[in-house]
């Protein structure tokens, strides 16, 4: 797993299987995207306006911190 935070789009992405192509992406909620392979597996997940849904790291005063909670609900379909 590997994150990256783009400052200026404001952005958080995860990635979960990094290297595979993106089929298809899905939006879970208002800010909150994920990627999905051929498969339907989820490659990677974005997080929009990063910095108000997960607060700011006290440290730093810029980067988004995982240290929060996110009350995003994700559809699961089997």
């Amino acid at each position: 797993m590997n994150i990256t935070y783009d400052k200026k789009a404001d952005a958080m992405y995860i990635y979960l299987n990094k290297g595979k192509k993106v089929a298809r992406t899905v939006e879970l909620s208002d800010f909150l995207v994920a990627d999905l392979d051929k498969q339907g597996k989820i490659i990677g997940i974005e997080i929009l306006c990063a910095s108000k849904q997960l607060g700011k790291d006290k440290e730093s005063k810029t980067k988004p911190s995982l240290l929060f909670n996110l009350d995003i609900p994700i559809p699961i379909t089997v």
